[in-house]
């Protein structure tokens, strides 16, 4: 099918907000499925050669008393530094638009006035 034609099919298919691309450099049918055979093979490789690697480091980081100890104090701060951050933006009231699954906020505060007062300056 022409160009001209399928847009003109598509734009009233899905209306004003139809837009399209096109991919000169993409391969074809043929091309995608040996790639994909391919791709398959070099990511089972990368896999299996990961593993190793973090087999070999986990072994050698296992012994390593030094390693060990900075590892469980980082691992503490992070944990401080996650619960603190929590907490440091948390507000005791939102206000916002709720539509199906998603709840967008538009206002936050200790309380009601400070949410009212903030919504208004938008």
């Amino acid at each position: 099918m022409e160009r001209s034609i399928a847009i003109k099919k598509l734009s009233k298919m899905l209306g004003k907000g139809f837009g399209y691309r096109v991919n000169t450099k993409a391969p074809m049918r043929e091309e995608r499925e040996a790639i994909r055979t391919e791709l398959k093979t070099a990511v089972e490789a990368r896999d299996r050669l990961g593993k190793l690697a973090d087999d070999r480091r986990n072994e050698l980081l296992r012994n390593d008393q030094d390693y060990q100890e900075k590892y469980a104090a980082h691992k503490e701060a992070r944990k401080k530094v996650s619960e603190l951050n929590g907490r440091a933006y948390s507000n005791k009231i939102s206000v916002g638009i709720s539509s199906g699954m998603f709840f967008f906020v538009k206002a936050e505060g200790d309380n009601w006035e400070e949410v009212i007062e903030k919504l208004q300056a938008k």
